[in-house]
């Protein structure tokens, strides 16, 4: 029975060649996009699953309210809280990532990023050692654990085990073990893992900042915890709760709290949270993916589903054959649902070839790196039988459902909603989704365009900014200065435009409530070089100490100055441990990317955080300027490799999302070519069942463009049907979206008309290419056999 059912439908997809090929293409489109989003959820839902009891363990995570209610959720904790939470489970563990900077070792010099760390590092996660004694490895200070790929970098094939990696400003440690490889996917994932116990001396060395007692310090650490099994998740957050409450002398200032993250819901996680260490997704970015992929999925099987219902005007007499001749509704439904099964498979092997295609040049910057293993073509071949089942479920239900009598005698149309066809329901609301996709594309184009051609107030042309990779500054910079290319050279932690989020609570006495700011470590050139403006006081001199500050207007504004000149000379408390002098306030400028609110950010001179040196080359001499650069560097430092990048022209790209905007208006084009395809195959069908009137008005003496008018009417009232809905919606998603910005582009009327504008044009070509061509064919050719 199934071999009949098979080839049934093999002769009939084979039959209609043009029609199999508009739905198996229109599939494929919606499936490759379906295919990447599988893996993606497959990638996401596959983190941190292999350690010995993730439903046990957790991340401690750090939410601070202030007065008015505000509230910031950290993926760090203060670095004590891993001895306060001790008592409260089976075993904890502390990531402290401040093992960073240059590292030599195997007659190499790499940088290395890396955490320190306690024994409990192999009890609480599944990581396991290639070399070494997780029992042992990480116990005596100065001890550290190398990935797998770093052990490879310094020391390749040999043996790393007892061998000595040299920090430029944390000392040597000696390897007492190798990562195994790993295979699953993680959050965690350092260069090297040191022992904790080597911190205080550290410390005390001044090696590191005395952090250990500090509750103030909350970005620092990552605090996991596993709890016993006799101990219940609300039993520690209870105490915990306590715990927070004990640290805040003045609730009416704000509260600290410290909550419980499950480890395997840390990526995906239901939320962002502030400081994380990984690239992290949420469930709300994921499920929107599975959204859009569903929907454009929904739009492809439309098109099936109206052309099998058009078609079911001639293959009525085929149903009413087939039953007359003893077949049951039952029998004729899998037939049919086997067609759409067979069409959806063929749909899956060039949805296959489209991922390929698109993993080689990245037309859908959303491509994962998984492996395809036996459960990932599993899901893709039971996503394909659902794609059928979804597909050829109507069209099978209503051709089953014909009565054989009244087919063979007279059949009759299928209608929904009085007048309004299902195809043509159908047909609108492809249409209706191509524009709604259309105008929120636009919308996005137009907002990321001027995002990036806005005035951010300072002057990012013609810098150079060179990674220093762990390296001190002055040599490089000293060098690069010298350089008749060159106008000035700057070093700082971080550039403008490309700020990672990090904040540092700032308060003019102990009784005030702290303001968060961003902040930049700069030197005394930085200023300057970037073409910011001081409104009051000074620059930093060239040996200014980090307890000098510089604010912005919005800074010294949130500190409750009246002026920027009320600010300098005043004195203010950092994390309420140390207090700097604000020197100078500088105008406002978007450190962030444009389109966020211009927010209080503070530059502090501290040397020892800077990782860039940003070059102003003279105009005209970019590319001798950047290859002088990288042979300085490659003198310099031959074990690592020059990392460069024109900061204009890297804030001018991420402004302008180009990336985030060819994916989405590939989904746009995709939704469009799905809807048109659709279209073109209903005037096909149209068209060749109203060829003998289109003679017989022919003869009568009707023109070609009156007969063009005729068939196109019909198609047309549906476009504006869908324009009627799609506008409005479209406009709505649009505002909607761009809310989020506090610089925003206009978008009006005029725009949403224009899109509509395009999609008639499309609509109208795709129309009239067949029906002129319908109504050009000779009479004489249709009506011969009448």
């Amino acid at each position: 029975m199934l071999r009949n059912y098979f080839l049934i439908a093999y002769r009939n997809i084979v039959r209609h060649k043009l029609f199999s090929f508009i739905n198996v293409f229109g599939l494929s489109l919606s499936m490759a996009l379906c295919l990447i989003v599988i893996m993606q959820v497959s990638h996401d839902l596959g983190y941190d699953h292999f350690h010995p009891h993730p439903e046990r363990t957790y991340r401690i995570l750090t939410k601070l309210r202030n007065p008015q209610g505000s509230e910031w959720k950290f993926a760090s904790s203060p670095l004590p809280l891993r001895n306060s939470v001790a008592g409260e489970a089976e075993a904890t563990v502390q990531l402290y990532p401040a093992l960073n900077g240059k590292a030599g070792g195997g007659n190499k010099t790499l940088p290395l990023n890396g955490c320190f760390t306690d024994p409990s590092f192999f009890t609480v996660f599944g990581f396991t050692l290639a070399k070494g004694n997780m029992a042992t490895a990480l116990q005596s200070p100065n001890s550290m654990v190398l990935s797998h790929e770093t052990a490879q970098r310094f020391f390749g094939k040999a043996d790393p085990i007892g061998k000595i990696i040299t920090m430029e400003a944390l000392g040597s440690y000696q390897v007492t073990g190798v990562l195994q490889p790993q295979t699953a996917s993680t959050h965690i994932e350092f260069d090297a893992y040191a022992s904790a116990s080597t911190v205080p001396r550290l410390e005390k060395e001044g090696r590191l900042p005395r952090r250990s007692d500090s509750w103030n310090s909350y970005r620092d650490a990552y605090t996991y915890i596993l709890l016993p099994e006799n101990r219940s998740e609300a039993a520690v957050t209870a105490s915990l709760e306590r715990l927070a409450a004990s640290l805040v002398e003045d609730p009416s200032q704000g509260s600290i709290h410290f909550l419980l993250q499950p480890l395997n819901r840390i990526t995906p996680s239901w939320d962002d949270v502030y400081n994380n260490f990984h690239r992290s997704t949420t469930w709300g970015k994921m499920m929107a993916a599975v959204g859009i992929a569903f929907i454009i999925l929904l739009s492809a099987c439309f098109n099936y589903t109206n052309l099998s219902i058009a078609r079911s005007l001639t293959r009525a007499k085929e149903v009413g054959i087939r039953k007359v001749s003893g077949a049951t509704r039952l029998q004729v439904f899998a037939q049919y649902i086997m067609e759409a099964v067979l069409v959806s498979l063929l749909s899956l092997l060039m949805a296959l070839l489209l991922v390929e295609l698109n993993k080689r040049f990245h037309v859908l910057d959303i491509m994962p790196e998984v492996v395809l293993d036996w459960r990932i073509y599993a899901a893709f071949l039971a996503f394909s039988l659902f794609t059928g089942l979804l597909a050829g479920s109507l069209p099978a239900w209503i051709l089953s459902s014909f009565n054989p009598v009244q087919v063979l005698k007279n059949i009759p149309s299928f209608r929904l909603f009085g007048r309004m066809s299902l195809r043509r329901g159908l047909l609108v609301f492809q249409l209706s989704l191509s524009l709604v996709i259309t105008v929120f594309l636009f919308a996005f184009y137009r907002q990321f365009t001027y995002m990036a051609d806005a005035d951010p107030g300072y002057d990012a042309q013609l810098v150079l900014s060179v990674q220093l990779q762990g390296n001190r500054e002055q040599l490089l910079a000293q060098e690069v200065s010298a350089l008749s290319s060159v106008e000035s050279v700057a070093a700082t932690s971080r550039n403008p435009g490309r700020f990672n989020g990090d904040r540092m609570p700032l308060r003019v006495s102990k009784d005030n409530e702290p303001v968060e700011l961003g902040y930049f470590h700069v030197d005394a050139r930085y200023i300057p070089l970037m073409g910011l403006k001081m409104l009051a006081g000074n620059n930093f001199l060239p040996r200014s100490s980090s307890a000098q500050l510089i604010v912005n207007e919005k800074a010294a504004a949130s500190l409750g100055f009246a002026t920027p000149f009320d600010a300098v000379g005043q004195r203010v408390w950092i994390n309420d441990s140390s207090q700097a002098q604000i020197t100078g306030v500088l105008k406002d400028f978007h450190f962030e990317n444009m389109g966020a609110a211009i927010a209080p950010v503070v530059f502090r001179a501290d040397t020892a955080n800077f990782q860039l040196l940003n070059i102003r080359v003279k105009a005209g001499a970019k590319a001798q300027a950047q290859q002088q650069v990288a042979a300085i560097w490659n003198r310099l430092y031959p074990d690592q490799p020059v990392q460069t990048y024109w900061l204009g022209e890297k804030v001018h790209e991420d402004n302008a999302q180009v990336s985030s905007i060819t994916s989405l208006g590939f989904l746009a084009m995709m939704t469009v070519v799905i809807a048109m395809l659709g279209l073109l195959a209903m005037v096909i069908y149209t068209t060749a069942l109203r060829r003998r009137e289109i003679s017989v008005r022919k003869v009568m003496g009707a023109g070609v463009p009156g007969l063009v008018l005729l068939l196109s009417r019909g198609f047309m009232k549906l476009v504006l049907i869908a324009g009627c809905i799609a506008l409005p919606l479209g406009y709505l998603a649009s505002d909607l979206f761009l809310r989020n910005f506090a610089l925003r582009t206009p978008f009006g009327v005029g725009s949403v008309l224009l899109c509509f504008l395009a999609l008639v044009l499309i609509t109208l070509l795709t129309i009239v290419s067949q029906t002129w061509k319908a109504a050009l064919v000779n009479p004489a050719d249709n009506l011969r056999s009448e």
